[in-house]
């Protein structure tokens, strides 16, 4: 007879540093149908806050910053190409996108297991480097064909080398995921990602996401590498 597995035993979550607040807010608010939950809570002498967007091998993958400033909502807005980001007691402002704040007393001891693991204790998403930007913006907006915002575009350096690229999974329930990557001689000069699926080729980086006809895709900046991710050379 076929045997049924269980539900995967949740491992110690990954933490990934990001750039700045403005990077935690464009990826919890930027074109999200629901703005995604932002966690606060303290570890040591640090104050943390921190989005989960992905769970790779039964491991949760946590975005975050160390901020100071905490309300009980990260308002967002992109007016004319200029980004905001107001941290904020009460969503008072009907042209800002608010993510709700959720603070937590403390963290459960397997989360502070992950606040402590070094990267070389967890499994690596499999990456595959694509030929161009068109390609990459592909990758990206392909879940605008279902009505679902398009993945996050993440900026990273590893081993030298400026990396833009997206995690995606080839299966919603095996958890086949994969990073597609491309290598760039400079850092993204803006936010997001301008891609027309109309006129293949047209791909370019702005700050603006108001012109019809495009499809933006968000650019997420971190403070340093990713601990998921190791190129085979």
């Amino acid at each position: 007879m076929p045997t049924t597995k269980g539900p995967r035993r949740l491992k110690p979550p990954c933490f990934v540093e990001l750039s700045d607040l403005k990077d935690l807010a464009r990826l919890a608010c930027a074109f999200e149908k629901i703005p995604i939950p932002i966690f606060s809570f303290e570890s040591g002498n640090n104050a943390f806050l921190a989005t989960q967007i992905d769970v790779f091998m039964g491991r949760p993958i946590f975005y975050y910053v160390k901020s100071s400033e905490v309300g009980h909502f990260l308002g967002y807005k992109n007016s004319g190409g200029v980004e905001e980001v107001l941290p904020s007691d009460s969503p008072l402002y009907p042209a800002y996108i608010y993510a709700p704040i959720i603070h937590l007393k403390e963290l459960p001891r397997l989360f502070q297991k992950g606040l402590g693991m070094t990267r070389e204790k967890m499994e690596k998403f499999l990456s595959i480097q694509l030929k161009d930007i068109a390609s990459l913006a592909r990758v990206g907006s392909y879940k605008v064909l279902f009505e679902e915002p398009p993945l996050p575009l993440f900026f990273f350096k590893s081993n030298g080398e400026n990396l833009l690229g997206a995690f995606t999974r080839v299966d919603e329930i095996d958890e086949n995921s994969l990073f597609f990557y491309l290598v760039m001689n400079e850092p993204p000069p803006n936010n997001f990602l301008k891609y027309s699926a109309l006129k293949v080729g047209e791909v370019g980086f702005t700050n603006r996401v108001d012109e019809h006809g495009n499809i933006y895709i968000k650019i997420i900046r971190l403070a340093g590498s990713h601990p998921l991710v190791e190129l085979e050379r």
